[in-house]
């Protein structure tokens, strides 16, 4: 996960525990969630991309 990632997700949990209207810590609790779920789904691509160039090198080779 990027740092820059990172701080987002901490700053939208930070702003669903200060909140007090139950609506709008809901929307911004899932914002975090789909956020942190994507992170995963990219970071799956990135080690397929890793796996698929590393077998691209050895067929070249």
């Amino acid at each position: 996960m990027s740092n820059e990632l990172r701080k987002k997700l901490h700053d939208l949990a930070e702003l669903s525990d200060s909140t007090s209207d139950p609506q709008t810590k809901a929307i911004v609790e899932a914002i975090r969630l789909q956020t942190a779920v994507l992170n995963e789904r990219l970071f799956s691509i990135e080690l397929q991309l890793g796996v698929l160039a590393k077998r691209m090198e050895n067929t070249t080779d």
